[in-house]
């Protein structure tokens, strides 16, 4: 007789990270709210851009800038220092890390309940495929989405100041489509699918005893 498959994760450390996963998620949930309404009491935010002419120095000195405007750390992309910004674009200037603690609390929330589901003996919960699936999300929301939506972020910002012009010593940051997180959201899917029909199949064999 072969000896019992060890488990991966004992039912100990399956407890212990769903208790990791709910404490993260918690914790980044706050943040993800936190993070605008505190912008909100400052008068004004920061954004991700390029200089059109990047120079050595970790803080520049660039034509045409607005009072009340620097840009530091170009190293290669730099950011953008506006002192008085309205409500809602001071808001905005958060968004994307607000997007990504968003993601991060779904994420660990979701993966946690999947991992009790486990520990309490029902891994072919029929909500685990939805839960899972809505981990998948939660990547591509943080992963692509919130990085993205710096450029968005930084558009208005320097369509408020009027830097969006061809003579603007000041570019977007070019967005690119980063694979990690596409690939990773597949492969939780693809677990997302074998959670079903694993669950399928035990419909079935429980039908015909």
């Amino acid at each position: 007789m072969s000896a019992p498959a060890k488990p991966y994760l004992g039912r100990t450390g399956m407890s212990l990270a769903v208790a990791v996963l709910f404490v993260v998620a918690g914790v980044s949930l706050v943040i993800a709210a936190v993070l605008p309404a505190n912008q909100l009491t400052q008068p004004g935010g920061t954004v991700v851009v390029t200089p059109s002419d990047p120079g050595d120095d970790r803080t520049l000195e660039l034509p045409g800038l607005p009072q009340g405007v620097s840009v530091a750390d170009a190293t290669p992309d730099a950011l953008l220092s506006v002192s008085d910004l309205p409500a809602g674009l001071r808001a905005l200037t958060e968004l994307p890390a607000s997007l990504a603690a968003l993601a991060i609390a779904v994420g660990c929330f979701l993966l946690g309940r999947v991992i009790s589901a486990i520990h309490d003996g029902r891994p072919f919960d029929r909500r685990n495929p939805a839960r899972l699936a809505g981990v998948a999300a939660a990547v591509v929301l943080g992963g692509l989405v919130a990085p993205m939506s710096e450029n968005l972020v930084a558009t208005a910002v320097l369509d408020h100041l009027g830097l969006t012009g061809p003579g603007s010593p000041l570019q977007l940051v070019i967005a690119t489509i980063p694979l990690a997180p596409i690939a990773l959201a597949l492969v939780v899917l693809a677990a997302a699918e074998a959670f079903r029909r694993g669950g399928a199949l035990a419909d079935e064999v429980a039908g015909l005893v």
